[in-house]
């Protein structure tokens, strides 16, 4: 299975933001592998449980600042990541009913992985733009607004 690398295309230029997309897509990279390689279904549903928990943190993560500074796609954006949740609901359920199966990793990579290059390159830069318009940059160490 190909591995999702990141490219300059989907950098929406929020180091924050950024450096968070690259962790989930390393992380989505780890799940397609551990199933491919037949890890076994604990390393599979440890790596799939991090995958699940740090998509959480990442969505949370972006709300907030989308609520922080009045962004109008919030709610539009909010059901994106609603969808995507469902779906890792979906693949959950899928694993603990069948085990780390072939369908499994293509649906890991394949799903999740053209879901997360669209929506990083749809809509995620979106709220790029709009965060530099407003000469926001948020950073891991903090958040800077212009006076």
């Amino acid at each position: 299975m190909p591995q999702i690398n990141w490219t300059d295309s989907l950098a929406i230029g929020i180091p924050l933001i950024d450096d968070q997309h690259k962790t989930w897509i390393t992380r989505l990279n780890a799940v397609a592998a551990a199933i491919a390689s037949h890890q076994g279904p604990d390393q599979v549903a440890l790596t799939l449980g991090f995958l699940i928990e740090y998509t959480q943190f990442h969505f949370a993560t972006e709300e907030k600042h989308m609520t922080a500074n009045a962004y109008p796609e919030l709610e539009q954006h909010r059901a994106r990541h609603d969808e995507l949740r469902t779906t890792l609901d979906n693949l959950v359920q899928d694993f603990e009913e069948e085990g780390p199966t072939h369908s499994l990793a293509d649906a890991v990579n394949t799903f999740l992985g053209n879901w997360l290059t669209n929506h990083i390159e749809a809509v995620d830069q979106r709220f790029g733009a709009f965060l530099k318009d407003k000469g926001i940059t948020l950073s891991a160490t903090g958040v800077y607004r212009p006076e």
